[in-house]
């Protein structure tokens, strides 16, 4: 591994293990990720819980670092509300991403985190030739740890951290937007760009994100062309707990007028 005193490396406590909550973080942000958990779909601490088998102590702590960082938003009576996909959220992406980006340009990370890109590009060179493209999730999951480890070239932690959230939410859009309208795109050029940056090639660097950030500004294009309805998915009905009961209609109010009569009125 590369010198951990480096600033490009990810602090960590020595001898620290990850905790229930840490797991329960991670394990709820991946699921964010590719989707198992909607884009703006209402969630509980107790559902998350049960699904997830996690405590519900590990489950509110990691509900706090989600909704800290805006993958989650609180909603009173529902629990809280995953992050939804929509026009203004995407048009967010892509001003971040231009944003961002650039500071993989400004430094040549070391030599042992050059070699941990070039030994990760090389291995998920391998996987996507070999066809492991039609596993979604598979995909997926190679393609956010590469991103992750290309963040770690960013010496800045916050800058590096905006990075990451950036990249992964961008990877969750286009998981949303193949599921709703069908539009896929082919693997992101992450082996020629961890190479790039391993090389501190900062002009092929350049031309492989302003490829990526195009082509996602025209994914987006045609999803947002496709419909005029807000892009989330539709919160799921909420079941109903005891016997079900008849809605009672809805009281008259005092203000509106009555009805009047029709008798006697022409036809």
């Amino acid at each position: 591994m590369y010198d951990k005193q480096s600033p490009f490396s990810v602090t960590k406590v020595p001898g620290r293990r990850d905790s229930l909550s840490d797991s329960a973080y991670a394990t709820l942000r991946a699921a964010i990720i590719d989707c198992r958990i909607s884009p703006g779909r209402a969630v509980s601490e107790a559902e998350l819980s049960a699904r997830f088998a996690f405590g519900l102590a590990a489950v509110r702590a990691a509900v706090i670092r989600l909704t800290a960082s805006g993958w989650i938003a609180p909603d009173g009576q529902r629990g809280s509300v995953i992050l939804p996909v929509s026009a203004a959220h995407l048009a967010d992406l892509t001003v971040s991403r231009q944003c961002l980006e650039p500071a993989l340009l400004h430094h040549v990370p070391p030599l042992d985190l050059g070699k941990e890109l070039r030994l990760h590009a090389a291995v998920h060179h391998a996987a996507t030739a070999q066809g492991i493209g039609p596993n979604q999730h598979a995909l997926l999951h190679q393609e956010r740890a590469l991103l992750v480890l290309i963040a770690q070239a960013v010496a800045a932690p916050r800058i590096r951290g905006w990075l990451i959230d950036t990249w992964e939410l961008c990877l969750r859009a286009d998981f949303h937007l193949e599921q709703c309208f069908g539009i896929s795109r082919e693997p992101l050029s992450l082996p020629e760009l961890a190479v790039a940056v391993a090389e501190g090639d900062a002009p092929a660097t350049t031309a492989l994100l302003k490829q990526m950030r195009h082509a996602f500004d025209h994914r987006v294009s045609r999803a947002l062309a496709r419909s005029a309805t807000p892009l989330s998915a539709p919160p799921e009905p909420l079941k109903s707990q005891g016997r079900s009961k008849a809605t009672p209609a809805a009281p008259r109010s005092e203000a509106s007028p009555r009805p009047r009569s029709t008798k006697g009125d022409p036809a």
